[in-house]
């Protein structure tokens, strides 16, 4: 699906309210981000049910007895009228699982030929074809039209400069207009309410020390109507930019042709410089964890890069970089939606920091969480969780029981979470417990926009409970190891929506399980469903 392009996550030392260290992943943010919404249910009849935010909007359905057929080429008239999308839609398919005997597949709304930025309809199906559950998020009506190509192509540096000027970029900044699509603010998750959506340009902005996609009204070009920002076979390209300080974006940029030249290709002999090889055997650790683990299958494909450089599409990084106006060494990582590719300091390659940040790009090409209050705490979240469950079964050095769970061990930032023990790093362990911050109607470095480092916790807590089992909040959870919560929590991944909330994170974890149970994956059983429910009731995720 389409997602923000120009995006960095990166890790950090970060100065929480605390003093605490995180892992920054400053990226797409709202210009103006309400409180979260929280959701209800309600039978639809013979066994039917379907839960709907606050707004109305339908978040998922779960069939009855009588489970209709769908075909897994399209979405079908009943789920678009269950959706309430616009008439004038249609989905188009962007991603196919076989998920055991049955499968999974995500559909993306279209109107007239323009995309609907965050939308998205994802279902599951049991081997015969039948329909089990779906979860969605799709514009119900429009205003306005697209104006015509030319006029389209004329007002594009329009787009661009209200862009520009909208964020303060500077000179230097490099601006180019992504795509044209449809905003609806809750669609998108910009916003609780708006799901009536209306023409757009999506404006990528960046610098070397942060980036924005900057949403443009398509009928009035200065008219700005989002802002995220942010901060910042397998095939491996890692260049060693040996304390280069970049000005610009595209110095980030690892390939042949480009200001960092390849250390260590695929296949290539070892470099000299150990922050090269860290990152080359990491990426290759990733991509086995997720061909093994899940159904997103190879990572050069997803996120990977071809630069027109001879060396084809790959998993590319730039290591040991220092940029303009920071401290050199730079003691940071990020992974640059732009460009494809990551971005390291040094000292900071490591397992699950590659991980980590790896599955921010895998995020951003899966469901595009949005990065502020909760759909960027489970954005943080996920990260951790496929970056410590590569990590705990690698077979590094430092995969001891005392560093299981730990992120950032054996890097230059030290220990700077623990998945297990949230709250010793001034994280919360329980939904809107001790150390939750407060979603915000203003998201913005200050306020970690929105609590996505610091509420992150509980998605953390959640997936050590549910892979080693354990008693929290009074409820015990028997572990189901890591090669079924992984399954599970990468189907979950395929499931969310864009705007995701803890509530929709526990359904369509809920569904994930029962989805995987019923399609006879990897081993998952109903009573594993049951550790499902118990771990997210031990969180108390509503």
């Amino acid at each position: 699906m389409m997602t923000p392009s120009t995006r960095r996550t990166r890790v950090a030392l970060a100065a929480c309210a605390t003093g605490a260290l995180a892992l920054m992943s400053l990226s797409t943010t709202a210009i103006a981000a309400p409180v979260q919404p929280s959701s209800h249910s309600i039978d639809s009849g013979s066994g039917q049910k379907l839960s709907l935010s606050t707004n109305g909007a339908v978040q998922s359905l779960t069939t009855g007895k009588d489970k209709p057929s769908l075909s897994a080429d399209a979405v079908s008239k009943e789920l678009a009228v269950t959706f309430k999308a616009s008439p004038k839609s249609n989905f188009s398919k962007v991603r196919g699982d076989k998920l055991g005997q049955g499968s999974l597949n995500r559909f993306q709304q279209v109107i007239d030929g323009h995309v609907v930025q965050g939308s998205s309809v994802a279902t599951s199906l049991d081997g015969s074809g039948k329909l089990l559950e779906t979860m969605g998020n799709v514009a119900t009506g429009t205003k306005g039209t697209f104006p015509g190509k030319l006029a389209l192509d004329r007002h594009a540096k329009d787009a661009k400069a209200a862009a520009t000027k909208s964020v303060k970029a500077g000179a230097k900044a490099t601006t180019t207009v992504k795509d044209t699509v449809w905003f609806a603010p809750a669609v998108a998750g910009t916003a609780t309410q708006g799901t009536v959506a209306e023409p757009a340009y999506r404006v990528a902005v960046s610098t070397p020390s942060k980036g924005w996609v900057v949403t443009v009204s398509a009928l009035d070009t200065s008219k700005v109507l989002a802002t995220t920002t942010s901060q910042h076979e397998i095939n491996r390209v890692i260049c060693d930019a040996n304390r280069a300080k970049a000005t610009v974006t595209a110095d980030f940029k690892c390939g042949s042709t480009s200001a960092n030249k390849p250390s260590r290709v695929e296949g290539g002999a070892a470099s000299s410089i150990a922050d090269v090889n860290n990152v080359y055997n990491f990426f290759a650790d990733t991509d086995a964890f997720y061909q093994k683990n899940t159904k997103a299958g190879d990572l050069t494909a997803m996120v990977g890069a071809n630069y027109n450089d001879g060396a084809g599409k790959a998993m590319r990084a730039s290591v040991r970089q220092c940029i303009s106006g920071e401290d050199c060494p730079y003691l940071n990582a990020f992974w640059d939606d732009g460009l494809s590719a990551m971005v390291y300091g040094e000292g900071v390659t490591t397992d699950d920091v590659t991980g980590h940040e790896l599955t921010h790009g895998v995020t951003s090409k899966t469901n595009g969480l949005v990065y502020e209050n909760e759909a960027g705490a489970i954005n943080e979240s996920m990260s951790d969780i496929f970056g410590e469950l590569m990590d705990v079964g690698n077979g590094s050095s430092d995969d001891t029981a005392t560093n299981r769970w730990k992120m950032g061990e054996g890097s230059s930032l030290g220990v700077i979470r623990d998945m297990k023990a949230p709250k010793t790093h001034q994280q919360p362990d329980t939904y809107k417990g001790t150390y939750w911050v407060p979603t915000t109607k203003n998201p913005t470095d200050s306020n970690d926009y929105g609590g996505v480092h610091s509420n992150s916790g509980v998605g953390n807590k959640l997936a050590s409970l549910l892979v080693d089992g354990g008693s929290h909040n009074a409820v015990t959870v028997k572990g189901i190891g890591v090669a079924k919560s992984s399954q599970i929590f990468w189907t979950t991944q395929t499931l969310l929506t864009s705007n995701a909330t803890y509530s929709t994170m526990g359904k369509a974890l809920t569904q994930a399980c029962s989805t995987n149970a019923s399609n006879a994956l990897a081993g998952i059983t109903t009573a594993d469903c049951t550790q499902v429910t118990n771990a997210i009731k031990a969180v108390k995720i509503p």
